[in-house]
């Protein structure tokens, strides 16, 4: 039987099987999976500027130098997780595009509960945590000039089929997989396929809704409302309490003072 989990562990994905697998009417109509590359966001950022199409989809089975935000390195060892970026054209101005990426946290958090039947939380604005550890994070990144978006790409990793063996050091007690929280081997597949219609549904919801019924939904999904939070962004930092979520998805700090910021983007540490 550990033999038979290994070589599952280690069967590459295919695309065949992912094609086959995914109903949307955007994301993944167009898939280029990888076996090993750099960065996933690397690879679609090049397609995107070569003029891929809206929703196209970037899968690769490992990444050498996966990254997160505030320039953190992502652990993307293969046959194990999920490494996948899509490019996203919405006619929209630049200042909206962090939108996107909760829209990723959200979809991502559902696909986690339809295929691995987990309830899974964000930490505004990126990181999805299951029972107090994080199991996914999003990374958006931006091409545009001015006033016009030319693309975004979002980057989702998922820890998958990992055991508790492949997190070393402080990752031990910070990280998890949807194998350790449920015992079980997980359909990477699968995983793709929900993630893909659930960003396609949310995607079209913010084409043609805007960003309030994601917003909506992420309140319901986020775990740092209600909490004492640290931020940081550049080299100001902020103490207080994390408040609510504005219409743009900015989150809404009160301090000491009962002063209301306004935090777009920067690191957020819970402190109870």
């Amino acid at each position: 039987m550990a033999g038979q989990a290994s070589q599952e562990i280690a069967a590459p994905l295919s695309e065949a099987d992912i094609r086959s697998a995914i109903v949307t009417r955007r994301i993944g109509h167009t898939i280029h999976l990888l076996q090993t590359v750099d960065s996933t966001n690397d690879e679609a950022m090049a397609l995107a500027a070569r003029g891929a199409l809206d929703g196209t989809v970037v899968i690769a089975d490992a990444q050498r130098r996966g990254r997160g935000r505030m320039g953190r390195s992502w652990a993307s060892p293969g046959g194990v997780g999920i490494y996948l970026s899509v490019i996203l054209r919405p006619a929209i101005q630049p200042h909206d595009a962090p939108s996107l990426t909760l829209l990723g946290a959200v979809a991502v958090a559902e696909a986690i509960e339809e295929v691995a039947g987990l309830a899974a939380g964000v930490k505004w604005p990126n990181d999805l945590i299951v029972r107090g550890r994080k199991v996914g994070g999003i990374l958006g990144e931006v091409a545009a000039e001015a006033s016009h978006l030319h693309y975004v790409v979002l980057g989702i990793g998922v820890n998958v089929n990992q055991t508790e063996a492949s997190f070393e050091g402080e990752l031990r007690h910070t990280a998890t997989s949807l194998r350790i929280e449920t015992g079980r081997l997980v359909d990477r597949t699968a995983m793709i396929r929900s993630l893909c219609e659930r960003l396609d549904r949310w995607y079209n919801c913010f084409l043609s809704e805007g960003p309030a019924p994601i917003i909506e939904r992420l309140r319901q999904r986020c775990l740092t409302l209600g909490q004492r939070v640290v931020a940081r962004s550049g080299d100001q930092q902020l103490c207080g309490l994390a408040v609510d979520l504005d219409h743009a998805g900015a989150l809404l700090i009160r301090d000491a003072d009962q002063q209301l910021h306004r935090l777009i983007a920067g690191d957020v540490t819970l402190t109870g």
